[in-house]
């Protein structure tokens, strides 16, 4: 408990987004980022997007206690494990940026099954790792899936799949997309629940969503993330939420732990 209680100090510096330096933490911590592809999204805005992705990835922290190992799949009909749980260090993580820069576009269908399949097999055993977040970025519902009839049930079933590999959080941007998917998005694919729609942010004890409006948004948005799931130091106003989060994480750590028993 004492690291997973030094990971949350830094962690919960989220709900303020403050911009301190990081605590010491010491956790090896896996971050994945699932990123729409689909033919519904302009080639001019897959670009933005994409490039908004690589340039977040610079601002992931290599140096000082914690390590962090990123994983990057993009879909439409089908996924491609574009980056598979590659540990970032000061001398690979330029390379990362522009091998997600130059991510070409599939253009299929939209496979939220797919999708998160994909992001469990690159994330392998999570119960390995402190702590595992996944972000997930799409510009609609599903229509499509691998096995069965209905996309969204194929959808949530390949979520609760990569939860159950131990993944303790899922949050979301919805880029562009209508009222009934952002909830449908909220409610069964934000990982845990009650999602958090309202900044500043409940992580890691709640998954949150951020609307955007276009791809430009997103780029503006991933980089403010990247920053909170590293683990930002709290404002002293935020450290009553220490206890609560503690608590969260703990019970998720219980629960890893019986998985692996």
């Amino acid at each position: 408990m004492n690291r997973i209680r030094r990971f949350v100090l830094g962690a919960v510096g989220a709900c303020a987004m403050s911009m301190a330096p990081a605590v010491s933490q010491a956790a090896n911590i896996q971050l994945g980022f699932v990123l729409d592809e689909s033919g519904s999204i302009a080639a001019s805005e897959w670009n933005i997007i994409r490039n908004g992705l690589a340039s977040a990835i610079n601002l992931i922290p290599t140096t000082g206690p914690n390590t962090y190992f990123l994983s990057v799949v993009t879909f439409d009909s089908d996924a491609n494990l574009r980056i598979n749980n590659v540990q970032v260090t000061a001398a690979n993580q330029a390379s990362l940026s522009t091998q997600i820069a130059g991510f070409a576009q599939g253009g299929g269908s939209t496979n939220y099954q797919a999708a998160f399949a994909g992001m469990d097999a690159a994330l392998g055993t999570s119960t390995n790792y402190d702590y595992s977040y996944v972000n997930f970025a799409t510009d609609g519902e599903p229509n499509t899936c691998t096995s069965g009839s209905n996309a969204w049930t194929c959808g949530i079933a390949a979520r609760d799949a990569l939860i159950a590999s131990g993944v303790d959080n899922i949050s979301i941007e919805g880029i562009g997309i209508g009222a009934g998917a952002a909830a449908n998005l909220q409610t069964s694919i934000c990982y845990p629940g009650p999602c958090d729609t309202t900044s500043p942010y409940n992580f890691p004890t709640q998954g949150f969503y951020i609307g955007v409006a276009n791809a430009t948004e997103y780029a503006a948005a991933i980089g403010g993330k990247v920053r909170t799931v590293t683990g930002q130091v709290p404002e002293p106003a935020t450290l009553a939420l220490v206890g609560l989060s503690l608590a969260g994480l703990g019970a998720m750590r219980r629960r890893k732990q019986a998985a692996a028993a």
